[in-house]
């Protein structure tokens, strides 16, 4: 899972990768590759993996404050 994070705001924007292969193709991803290791001002990128999505929102609770702010194609 890559989550784009907004220190600021809380908002979140979320892309999934299921599956066994799922965090080599979120650390694959084009749009994620752009932009790891730029300063992206008050955002946070952060690849995350796990064997569910709930364990994601127990263990980086604070990923899940604010908004959903994912736009539906992503």
């Amino acid at each position: 899972m890559v989550i784009r994070y907004n220190r600021k705001t809380g908002d979140r924007i979320v892309r999934e990768y299921p599956g066994q292969n799922g965090y080599a193709n979120a650390v694959s991803d084009p749009d994620f590759r752009k932009d790891m290791g730029k300063h992206l001002g008050d955002w946070e990128l952060a690849v995350i993996g796990s064997d569910s999505f709930d364990s994601i929102r127990t263990t980086h609770s604070r990923y899940f404050t604010g908004r959903d702010v994912t736009p539906i194609h992503a």
